[in-house]
């Protein structure tokens, strides 16, 4: 269509009709989200959660993502919402206060916002610009207003990172540099989170062993490794009756985390890694229950939401099989 023969009468009223249209394909979308939600099937799809498979699968920015999530829930909650988002009454950067509020209220207080509050606030909000919503929903949950997290890549590939922590936060940081001051000497804590990150990352990883500084350091590793899962098959081997497999020991887990270093889960139809790298969690590819051995060539490491998956699949497979 040339739009350049459109009056601006007409122009005005395509704009508004075609909002309209986009109201009503969010409110679809939005219920699609919910729905893959429920059943979880990002997991199926090979991602960890339903903000990568957004992200990642679907293509949304990182911010469109998490406004469509927290909106798609909200709506399970409480599907009045459904018709304001239609009506354009109500936007996605509205829903998101609503929901981020009731994370934080949830984090301080260990008590959750009820599906009422939400409805109560949502109507509070309705109509309104960011800035007043804002103040409603800090008022309502009785929060402060605070500016959230910024992190921008900057042109040497350094990161700027902008947040607000609370004063207990800042003060237990500058009790752990205290303690720490014989480590590093400055008061920076940039040095202070290199410190940090370099020890946690040295103490998941790093396999206790006494190694030559030589290129028999992986000979080394695996001949221990094979010791160990020598001793599991010889233990086994002592009964007929049946043995229970020991799991992973902490050396296995340790090397599998610098073999592998994210979740191996696959898509069974399109071959997608997962790659996650949150809250790994070391895995029999043969399960135990099936007689898999604690080896490293049984081992694989899977993210906890996947590990969850993948004992639900299987946990139909062993009912038949008994």
């Amino acid at each position: 269509m040339n739009l350049k023969i459109l009056n601006k009468f007409e122009l005005d009223q395509r704009i508004k009709s075609l909002v309209s249209k986009e109201r009503e394909l969010l409110h679809e979308i939005l219920l699609t989200i919910k729905e893959i939600d429920q059943r979880k099937l990002y997991l199926e799809y090979g991602f960890a959660n339903l903000f990568l498979y957004l992200v990642e699968g679907v293509g949304y920015s990182a911010g469109s993502a998490q406004r469509r999530i927290d909106a798609a829930r909200l709506l399970g909650e409480v599907p009045s919402l459904g018709s304001k988002i239609q009506s354009g009454e109500v936007k996605l950067h509205q829903v998101s206060l609503i929901q981020k509020a009731a994370r934080d209220v949830y984090k301080t207080t260990h008590k959750k916002v009820t599906a009422e509050e939400k409805q109560e606030l949502l109507e509070q909000i309705t109509a309104k610009n960011f800035q007043e919503s804002q103040k409603e929903v800090a008022s309502f949950f009785d929060l402060p207003v605070v500016e959230a997290t910024t992190q921008v890549v900057q042109a040497d590939e350094s990161v700027r990172l902008s947040l607000t922590i609370s004063k207990e936060l800042a003060d237990k940081i500058q009790q752990a540099q205290a303690l720490l001051s014989h480590a590093i000497s400055s008061n920076d804590i940039v040095d202070y989170l290199e410190y940090v990150t370099d020890r946690v990352i040295k103490q998941k990883t790093s396999v206790r062993v006494k190694l030559d500084n030589s290129r028999n350091n992986f000979v080394e590793q695996e001949k221990i490794v094979d010791e160990q899962n020598a001793k599991i098959r010889s233990t086994e081997r002592k009964s007929t009756a049946t043995v229970e497999v020991k799991p992973f020991t902490a050396k296995i887990k340790k090397i599998l985390v610098n073999q592998d270093q994210c979740c191996q889960y696959r898509d069974p139809v399109t071959g997608r890694r997962c790659r996650n790298q949150w809250f790994l969690q070391t895995d029999h590819k043969q399960s135990r229950w099936a007689d898999g051995e604690s080896v490293v060539e049984n081992a694989q490491l899977l993210c906890a939401q996947h590990n969850r998956l993948k004992y639900r699949q299987e946990a139909g497979i062993k009912y038949l099989s008994r």
